[in-house]
């Protein structure tokens, strides 16, 4: 029997650092030109006083979750036109900057060396495909993910549908499975399976899953993987 790992991408796998403040910046310069509600709307989005709320729509939400707020603030007159402004506007945000992407510490090195324990690796991310297809392929790991979960063809995290077809499809439990991410969604969704692991690489800070998981790592570097969930093919 198999074992899994379910992973979130931004600020999990990926750096959520200056790049994403900076897209989110110039995302609301571009909001507050469509509404009157200016500071209203940025709070609703999770930009409250200059910083960004972890598991807000701007962190954590899917380009659906943003773009019910836009059209909630008269932004946009219907949800398919705001989520095609949202979606084309990170995507063309992070193809121009794509050299700014940074994977937390050695990525290739650690999911080569989980793929050799005999873990499949899959992720479950909030972002839309072409903007995690665009990131993976530039960062050179695509290929070392056996699934890959986006906003656009699954239901948003913690709903269960992700994972339930990651194990369908390499014939894993529940129970063989853990997810890593930064956001509270995240270790919610892990909690259906075999543990949520959180990590601090992220917007939230450790207060935030005490009362969610034992398991607290500063990156996806440190956590014992072999610990929380043994393989037979520990090397």
């Amino acid at each position: 029997m198999g074992k899994g790992i379910l992973f979130d991408k931004d600020g999990t796998l990926f750096e959520f650092g200056p790049i994403w403040l900076q897209a989110t910046l110039e995302f609301l310069a571009a909001v507050d030109a469509r509404t009157q509600d200016n500071e209203q709307v940025k709070i609703a989005l999770g930009m409250v006083d200059g910083e960004l709320l972890s598991d807000s729509a701007l962190t954590s939400g899917t380009p659906g979750d943003v773009a019910a707020i836009l059209v909630a603030y008269h932004a946009f007159a219907t949800t398919d036109e705001a989520e095609q402004f949202v979606k084309a506007f990170f995507y063309e945000f992070l193809v121009q900057h794509l050299d700014n992407v940074k994977p937390v510490g050695d990525l290739i090195g650690l999911l080569t060396r989980l793929k050799a324990e005999g873990y499949y690796l899959g992720i479950a991310t909030s972002d839309e495909t072409n903007s995690t297809m665009a990131t993976l392929k530039y960062a050179k790991v695509a290929e070392l993910f056996d699934f890959i979960a986006t906003a656009d063809e699954y239901p948003t995290k913690p709903n269960p549908t992700s994972l339930i077809a990651f194990c369908k499809r390499y014939g894993l439990e529940l129970t063989d499975v853990i997810v890593v991410g930064d956001s509270r969604m995240d270790i919610q969704l892990g909690n259906l399976a075999k543990a949520g692991v959180a990590v601090l690489s992220g917007t939230s800070r450790s207060e935030n899953f005490t009362d969610l998981t034992e398991y607290i790592y500063p990156t996806i570097q440190e956590i014992p993987y072999q610990q929380i969930l043994p393989t037979v093919n520990n090397v």
